[in-house]
């Protein structure tokens, strides 16, 4: 069933990228037809030549390499593996010899080919002599040795304008056995010049990704509480990695060394598993309001369990999901560029350039993966994709450093001006109130020593309030406590914005500041619910005080949003004298009669019963 399902997805991919590439090709190459490529159209000094059509095909044989045999039926689509070959269907694990004869080569020029990685051991002989040799080619698994990486083979002239190609694949190591991707015969200059422009390039953006992603964790490091950073680091660590023990192997090229073809895939295939599950944890660490934490276990769970399966089992077995694994890849890659579209959508900060960097990465993917699954011939992308990924992420990386500095910098003053004030304002309080210096005294200290002024009126925060309510308590005077909830806040957030709901608090703790007196206390509870509390005071004080304060509100106006007008609050009053206990008292005392204005229908006032 599952094979059945696979072929489905392929048959539909071949559909899609089968119109893409009659719009994209820049023109068609010989192709091999029963075995024979005919290269009289080719221009060596312009582009190589793919051996890609119809080979010949013995399986289950090694033939001697002076034995030249012309190619014979069956015909072996190549690139492919033999055990999705058409005509025939053959095991993964085996080994076979593949012929070719090309015509028609001019003899002005020098060539050689270039042997990207094949499945899993090779050895290639043009004209009976053997010019290549991937792994140990063998009848039987005890002998055969598999290898890892693209190789460049200098190749002897044409016979008569002509190359007579033999190749023997094994494969004992692999679900999937065969010459996969597409051997490539060029004119030997310009094949030398890409090989190691090529090697290069990708050892030069497979070290950035790694340097990239040391430095955004040793981010994380220094500042634990942000795991954009961290995720972001682990991304692109399994992305470069992968990068450079892959393909052209530029990482074995800088070190000198490769690993053993076990460890060599087995590193391959996390790569592959555990990018996704990075990428995911990244746009939850940036976006959590767009992508829940639960849905990125979810997501994860699969290719976890993948990732674990690849460490426990050899090659042989955890080879045989490749085509699952490439599958869950393209849905989870579409998924994530379609999210980030709707994060982008939503104007959220830094999603534009994220969007366009994982796009990029995305199509280059995507390509790669097609080529992966034989759908399509070429180079791969990935290389070009991560270094445009990682120029992107930098950017905008830094932009958003650039305005957290900004923004640490702007409240730092304002944290100044807030301070400034408040030690201006305890000042006066001392003055006034000289004869209370005790109980005064141990309320300033503690509020200058917790700071805790709200940063968006400049009021007393919650904690700060009730904090000045139970030190003041042994004061023993008649105090009046106002309870203030705005009427209808919500509704002016939902209709002109947060920053007209921002805009009416300020301006609205500006008015409270204005009103009140040195020795009365004002914070701002949460939200646009206030406290206010009035020193020496009595009903008819605290029933003047309301009554000011709602025609100060009536007098309010918002230049930027002339049609926001008409803003109301109800108000809860409690009467009584400060003790051990009552502040309590009071405070429950004015919520319920608060409470009760807004049951009456708002916009007003109502003393405690």
């Amino acid at each position: 069933m599952s094979h059945l399902l696979i072929s489905y997805f392929r048959k539909l991919s071949v559909i899609g990228v089968s119109l893409l590439l009659l719009l994209a090709a820049p023109g068609a190459l010989s192709r091999a037809v029963s075995g024979q490529l005919d290269a009289f159209d080719w221009d060596p000094r312009e582009e190589p030549l793919p051996l890609v059509g119809e080979w010949g095909m013995n399986w289950g044989e090694l033939t001697p390499a002076d034995q030249w045999q012309p190619p014979r039926a069956p015909w072996f689509e190549m690139p492919s593996t033999w055990d999705s070959s058409a005509g025939r269907q053959y095991p993964g694990v085996g080994y076979a010899t593949f012929t070719l004869n090309v015509s028609h080569l001019s003899s002005r020029y020098e060539y050689a080919l270039l042997i990207p990685e094949l499945s899993t051991a090779f050895r290639l002989y043009v004209n009976e002599r053997m010019v290549a040799e991937g792994g140990t080619v063998a009848d039987q698994q005890a002998h055969a040795q598999p290898y890892s990486g693209n190789q460049l083979v200098m190749i002897p002239p044409p016979d008569r304008g002509q190359l007579r190609l033999k190749l023997q694949v094994s494969n004992f190591h692999h679900n999937n056995g065969g010459p996969w991707q597409a051997i490539a015969l060029g004119q030997r200059e310009m094949m030398v010049d890409d090989f190691f422009s090529v090697t290069v390039y990708e050892a030069i953006v497979a070290a950035l990704m790694v340097i990239m992603a040391i430095l955004l964790v040793l981010e994380y490091h220094v500042d634990p509480k942000d795991r954009s950073g961290l995720w972001l680091g682990l991304f692109a660590l399994v992305l470069g990695v992968r990068l450079g023990v892959t393909g052209y192997t530029p990482f074995y090229w800088l070190l000198d060394g490769q690993l053993t073809w076990e460890l060599h895939m087995t590193i391959e295939y996390l790569c592959m598993l555990t990018a996704p599950m990075f990428f995911l944890y990244w746009i939850h660490a940036c976006f959590p309001q767009d992508l829940s934490l639960r849905v990125v276990r979810l997501i994860s769970f699969p290719f976890a369990i993948s990732a674990i399966t690849c460490l426990l089992l050899p090659t042989l077995y955890f080879s045989v999901l490749f085509d699952v694994f490439i599958y869950m890849l393209m849905i989870t890659t579409v998924g994530g560029i379609l999210l980030l579209l709707r994060i982008s959508w939503r104007g959220r900060e830094g999603a534009v350039l994220l969007l366009v960097g994982v796009l990029t990465l995305g199509i280059a993917v995507t390509h790669d993966i097609l080529l992966n699954l034989q759908l399509i011939l070429g180079a791969e992308w990935i290389a070009a994709g991560l270094l445009f990924f990682v120029l992107m992420q930098t950017s905008n990386l830094l932009n958003l450093r650039v305005k957290q500095r900004r923004q640490i910098e702007f409240l730092s003053t304002e944290l100044a001006n807030a301070n400034q004030e408040l030690e201006s304002r305890v000042e006066l309080r001392t003055r006034d109130l000289a004869d209370k210096a005790q109980a005064l005294e141990r309320a300033n200290n503690q509020l200058q020593v917790l700071a805790n002024v709200d940063g968006l009126t400049g009021l007393l925060n919650r904690r700060a309030f009730l904090e000045q309510m139970q030190q003041l308590s042994d004061l023993s005077v008649r105090v009046a406590l106002l309870w203030i909830d705005l009427d209808h806040f919500k509704h002016i957030n939902d209709t002109y914005g947060h920053a007209a709901g921002d805009k009416v608090l300020k301006k609205f703790g500006h008015i409270l500041r204005h009103l009140g007196r040195d020795q009365d206390r004002t914070g701002r509870l949460g939200g646009e619910e206030f406290a206010l509390l009035l020193l020496d005071c009595d009903k008819a004080g605290a029933e003047h005080y309301a009554q000011r304060l709602q025609q100060s509100m009536k007098e309010m106006t918002f230049p930027d949003w002339p049609e926001l007008q008409g803003i109301t609050a109800s108000i809860g009053i409690a009467i009584g004298r400060l003790g051990d206990d009552i502040w309590e008292e009071l405070v429950r005392d004015a919520d319920e009669a608060m409470y009760q204005v807004k049951h009456d229908g708002r916009n007003g006032y109502r003393f405690a019963e």
